[in-house]
């Protein structure tokens, strides 16, 4: 199995920054893009949602995206990045959490 990520896969990493810019933890998720790719990526449901998104907005092509473009992806994609918020090491580290006692 080749690490090197597919083509269609690398165009999606403006798109994954498109869907967090309208996250409302953007702020917090956009120092963390490379890993969210990379993980968004490697996640099936998550993957397979990116690429829907990309051919319903024609992302490729008009470089835009609208929160009503995310269509029933939507969902899968925001609780993801909102997991991805309250597990990352800055929120942990700001709730006390991860620290030694």
């Amino acid at each position: 199995m080749s690490a090197t990520p597919d083509a269609n896969s690398e165009r999606l990493d403006d798109l994954v920054r498109a869907v967090i810019a309208l996250n409302p933890y953007r702020k917090a998720l956009m120092p963390l893009l490379d890993d969210i790719t990379r993980l968004a990526l490697s996640n099936t449901q998550i993957k397979e949602g990116l690429h829907r998104i990309a051919e319903r907005s024609k992302f490729t092509t008009v470089r835009r995206l609208r929160k009503a473009d995310l269509g029933t992806d939507g969902d899968a994609i925001f609780n993801f990045l909102e997991h991805v918020r309250f597990a990352s090491p800055a929120f942990l580290s700001s709730v006390g959490e991860g620290q030694s006692s």
